[in-house]
């Protein structure tokens, strides 16, 4: 009530289940119903958007009364929401810059007909408003109830959220401008009089050096050669270069980066800092181009790829230019803040597709947007350090930072390590015995107990190492294992079968990716946890400049760029064990530099025989 009565941040840190969404919620609408002010909650996935919905539904199942003035929306992309978009997998791909051009090409020449449909029925609006207000939808349910109706859901919520007290967003309509602008002006409310919830905000400063961040391919630079071979290959700079020409000299400089940076210096580098003019000078050489000439070229490159958007969008295509992308990247790398941001050759595929990046090191310079509102509140169940999250995100001093001790019973939980392996480079690649002891130690935990056990790896090159080795064939129960390419539908269904199998299983994951960091597992459906190692960031490029960009920064390089977020990774694992006051779990570390993170996890104890301690732990549990 503070932050909302006198605008001042709050960044909240209480664990899963301990009943913060619904808390924050409830006290912001009826500061909202008081002082005529509304509620954007901004979400990571459309998963945590959906419960969002379902807790106001609850909230407001207990007040039939407040119906008129209470109606709370889901709101996502065209991507998820247009019925022509789920309709076509090349639609699906498309960012939402590119959606919205092609929908309103689409509108325009009255060739989509959920949108013609919607116009030509007044009544469908008039209904569809009377049962989003009764029944508080979640974005699904809408596409749902459209789909019956032959109308866009998309529309539909564009056309209610003016009415709406709580928007469900996705993070990017706060920090893109052109989508924040557009839910502003659909909302008919300025950030003054918006009260902005950012939820699992723990993903923030990740998410928005990502967001700001951006990158060119070889991949990309062959796509631009598709566009020349389809649409053309003009002159530019008054007719000195073909467009053509550009794009293949680049490849060529990607690919030279590539080995004098990263494949000469050392086998085990996926990246490396570029000095500033590096790549510039290169291409200004083998082109015989100055920096002027350069800058002219990027804008040319802009303008043709408008036009090929242009074309693509009359022939009723995805209205995409890598031409144009190419265009914005080298206007990018020529006008950046050295301070903020850093140039990259990266490699993650042995030369198959490598890359040129640009890579922001400061989520504050994308947190800008949110100083706007009448008041920002940072809800997570991982956010300590909460100093680092305040810093790192450009919050004000006096942002109010709390932290709440787990609700549920202290016994319901155990956290033990051992001291006798590590998963340091040093050891793993050269003492072949600490793998065999972590094996060792994975294969008897699993085998020693019939409750479901998920293995959290660091990396999936190291559980790769683990299959390899044959770990698999010393388990003795079902395993299931999460792989890197996985669609978001063949990780569920194997999510599913773990959950619901007889006997125990076993499911071997990654820290800090899809299932670690968003997936819940109520009940037995999780009652043991592996943690393989400290999930330490990798020691590359990127992440030495962000270190070294925190200590110039703040003073904190480590304990900024490395610690935190690891703290996070470890408290997200264990978290998946307690989700409510009844669940029970165990979680085993098996790293012998644990005990670093004593502060953040709580009660840890050393085990000497983890499969006792693990035996007594679920005996005691009845």
């Amino acid at each position: 009530l503070e932050s909302l009565q006198t605008g001042v941040p709050l960044v909240l840190e209480s664990g899963t289940g301990s009943g913060k969404t619904v808390c924050a919620v409830s006290a912001s609408l009826s500061f909202t119903l008081e002082n005529n002010k509304k509620i954007i909650y901004a979400t990571r996935t459309n998963a945590q958007q959906r419960q969002v919905i379902l807790e106001a539904r609850n909230i407001m199942s207990k007040f039939p009364d407040l119906t008129d003035e209470i109606l709370a929306i889901g709101i996502q992309g065209r991507a998820h929401m247009c019925l022509l978009a789920r309709e076509d997998t090349e639609l699906q791909k498309g960012s939402a810059d590119e959606l919205a051009r092609f929908c309103s090409e689409m509108k325009r020449k009255g060739n989509c007909k959920y949108f013609c449909n919607l116009l030509d029925d007044e009544d469908t609006l008039t209904e569809a408003t009377s049962w989003m207000r009764i029944y508080l939808p979640t974005a699904e349910e809408v596409v749902g109830y459209c789909r019956k109706r032959s109308v866009c859901p998309y529309e539909i919520n564009k056309l209610v959220i003016g009415e709406a007290r709580l928007a469900v967003v996705p993070y990017i309509y706060i920090f893109e401008p052109n989508l924040r602008n557009l839910l502003l002006d659909l909302m008919g409310m300025s950030e003054e009089d918006l009260i902005l919830i950012l939820d699992e905000a723990h993903n923030l400063p990740d998410y928005l050096r990502d967001f700001m961040s951006a990158y060119l391919s070889a991949y990309m630079l062959n796509q631009c050669m598709v566009e020349i071979e389809r649409y053309g290959n003009p002159f530019l700079l008054q007719r000195k270069t073909k467009t053509s020409e550009i794009v293949k000299e680049m490849y060529r400089v990607i690919y030279d980066l590539r080995r004098d940076y990263i494949e000469n210096e050392s086998l085990d580098k996926s990246d490396a800092l570029l000095p500033t003019d590096e790549l510039t000078l290169r291409l200004s050489e083998k082109l015989n181009l100055s920096p002027d000439d350069l800058r002219a070229i990027s804008s040319s490159l802009i303008a043709y790829g408008e036009q090929i958007k242009d074309l693509k969008q009359k022939e009723k295509k995805l209205p995409r230019s890598y031409i144009y992308k190419l265009g914005t990247f080298l206007q990018f790398w020529t006008e950046i803040n050295e301070d903020e941001y850093v140039r990259l050759i990266v490699d993650e595929t042995d030369g198959r597709n490598p890359r040129v990046e640009i890579y922001c090191l400061d989520p504050s310079i994308g947190a800008k947007a949110i100083h706007a509102f009448h008041t920002s509140i940072h809800m997570s169940g991982t956010l300590s350090p909460l100093e680092e999250y305040r810093d790192s995100l450009g919050l004000p001093e006096n942002t109010m930072l709390v932290s709440f001790p787990s609700p549920f019973p202290k016994e319901n939980r155990k956290i033990i390590y051992v001291s006798d392996v590590s998963t340091r480079y040093d050891e793993i690649r050269y003492f072949d015995t600490v793998l065999d002891r972590i094996q060792n130690y994975i294969c008897s935990i699993c085998n020693s107990t019939e409750k479901n056990t998920i293995v959290f790896f660091p990396s999936f090159d190291l559980m790769r190492e683990f299959i390899d080795r044959g770990i698999l064939n010393s388990i003795d129960r079902t395993v299931y294992i999460e792989k890197r390419e996985m669609s978001q539908l063949e990780l569920m269904d194997i999510v599913s079968r773990f959950k619901n199998g007889r006997g125990g299983n076993t499911l071997f994951s990654v820290i800090g990716g899809r299932i670690s960091e968003g997936m819940d597992f109520p009940a037995k459906e999780l009652e043991v946890a592996i943690i393989v190692g400290i999930p330490y960031p990798k020691p590359t490029a990127r992440q030495k400049a962000l270190q070294r960009y925190y200590q110039q920064k703040f003073g904190k390089g480590w304990e900024y760029a490395v610690n935190a977020p690891t703290a996070r990774k470890l408290l997200q694992a264990i978290g998946r064990l307690i989700r409510n006051e009844s669940d029970r779990g165990i979680a085993i570390i098996l790293d012998r530099r644990m005990p670093r993170f004593r502060k953040y996890v709580g009660a840890l104890s050393l085990s000497r025989n983890v499969v006792e301690d693990v035996k007594l732990f679920i005996s005691e549990g009845g």
